[in-house]
């Protein structure tokens, strides 16, 4: 197995959550969401595990205390590539796995499934279909169905 780093995206404020509790910390089956994908990820023994933070940094340093990772902090949410890049500084030079902490249902068959495809010349990229992708962010693909660009969520603008 290649020299493998995780990293955690747990950052975001979850505005939809309508609560001050940063949103990977809200519990699921009795764990916050966030420890799931840590647990999850800890099965496919990466060499370093890296969990970016922002709203409720402290909060969540506190409530990872007892799991073997490191913190990058983002101050301001510039996005997904701006979150990872926070992190580059830690990282090892073989295969860097991107979780998002607030994906606390992925197996880590999926995951071990996805990183058997990925090599110092491949890259892999895990993606739904969903029926109604409504709030969600989009790839977008050429016609040829290879990924070229990842478009983010756009937030419903209101009108006062």
């Amino acid at each position: 197995m290649h020299d493998l780093d995780i990293v955690i995206l747990a950052a975001g404020k979850g505005t939809r959550m309508r609560s001050q509790l940063p949103k990977v910390l809200h519990t699921l089956a009795g764990k916050p969401m966030v420890q799931h994908v840590l647990e999850t990820a800890s099965g496919l023994n990466p060499s370093r595990t890296h969990v970016v933070i922002g709203h409720g940094a402290e909060q969540l340093r506190e409530a990872l205390i007892e799991h073997e990772v490191s913190f990058a902090l983002q101050e301001e949410q510039k996005g997904t590539g701006h979150a990872v890049a926070q992190a580059q500084a830690q990282l090892g030079s073989g295969i860097v796995l991107v979780l998002y902490g607030d994906v606390p249902l992925i197996r880590r068959d999926t995951l071990a499934n996805l990183l058997a495809h990925v090599d110092e010349q491949h890259m892999g990229l895990l993606t739904v279909t969903l029926d109604d992708p409504s709030g969600y962010g989009r790839i977008v693909r050429d016609s040829d169905g290879q990924a070229v660009a990842i478009v983010s969520r756009r937030m419903p603008t209101t009108s006062s």
